[in-house]
């Protein structure tokens, strides 16, 4: 019996040792097969098309692509900077009243329109800028800019094809300031008398110069001048009267005037005459003088002027 129950716990030993060898196999095989299939506890998860593999070990440009988000993105435009905005052209200078191009005035608030014949012109060897209407403007502080002519005047008109004040400036044959100038001067009457015009036909070419002048330069201040002569009681003749005509229409227009139709005998200017009608150098120096006491008394001097009184030179010789 003992021999036999040896022999039997031999087998059984042998029997659970055969199992124990099986199992581990077996066991084995499985883990093989679970390893190849990816599966099994603790493994990670299949991989799919959204999933892409960790890198066990990223390099460090693969680390800086990951850490910046724009790494990936396309390089932007380089921007090209706006040019610096510049400064529009100046306005160009246009006549107001031909719409041509105009008169430029570097300072209008310190010049004057000047409208006249030869008394303003100049005449019997004297220069444009040496006439008594020139110099006593210019001698206040006016920059003085001058349109007209010799021989013409509210309806007079010269041989040379000047036409009269209203038409000439009416229709354009003047180049007028683009701004309003500080003072419009109109000086005339000497022609028509001369030529025989009637007080109606001064009266309407002064008034048409006149309120044309105003329209335009609205801001501008407008003195009228009257006729040169040696006054009603000295003989003046159609000149004086003349000159009372267009101090009448100024008058009843409200515009200002200045009336020279006895100054050749009030300012002993007579002697100083080159001829019936016109000045020496020395009488439109005299003059000069004169224009600028009224213009001053006037208060018309250029804006920033003081006025200051000055006696016309009534007693020098």
């Amino acid at each position: 019996m003992l021999q036999g129950d040896t022999i039997h716990r031999t087998r059984h030993g042998r029997f659970r040792a055969a199992m124990t060898v099986g199992a581990s196999l077996a066991a084995g095989i499985l883990l093989m097969a679970t390893a190849a299939d990816g599966g099994g506890l603790g493994s990670p998860p299949p991989r799919t098309a959204s999933t892409p593999p960790a890198s066990a070990d990223p390099s460090p440009t693969a680390q800086a692509a990951s850490a910046s988000p724009t790494a990936s993105a396309s390089p932007t435009a380089a921007i090209t900077p706006s040019p610096p905005p510049t400064e529009p052209p100046p306005a160009p200078c246009i006549d107001p009243i031909s719409k041509g191009p105009g008169l430029e005035l570097p300072d209008p608030g310190r010049t004057a329109l000047l409208i006249g014949d030869s008394q303003s012109s100049g005449a019997a060897g004297v220069a444009a800028d040496r006439t008594w209407t020139q110099a006593g403007l210019r001698g206040v502080g006016y920059d003085v800019r001058f349109v007209g002519a010799g021989g013409t005047g509210f309806v007079a008109m010269n041989d040379s094809g000047a036409t009269n004040y209203p038409s000439a400036l009416i229709q354009g044959q003047w180049v007028l300031p683009c701004a309003d100038p500080a003072l419009i001067v109109v000086q005339g009457g000497g022609n028509d008398a001369a030529l025989g015009a009637s007080d109606e036909q001064i009266v309407g070419g002064a008034d048409a110069v006149v309120s044309t002048l105003s329209r335009t330069y609205a801001s501008s201040k407008i003195v009228l001048i009257g006729t040169l002569a040696t006054g009603v009681a000295h003989g003046g003749g159609r000149r004086a009267e003349v000159d009372g005509v267009l101090g009448a229409f100024a008058m009843s227009r409200n515009f200002l005037f200045i009336s020279p139709g006895d100054w050749l005998t009030r300012f002993q200017a007579v002697a100083e005459m080159a001829d019936t009608v016109h000045l020496t150098q020395a009488g439109h120096d005299r003059l000069a003088g004169v224009l600028g006491a009224q213009l001053k008394d006037m208060q018309l001097t250029p804006p920033g002027l003081t006025s200051v009184h000055q006696t016309p030179p009534e007693a020098q010789p």
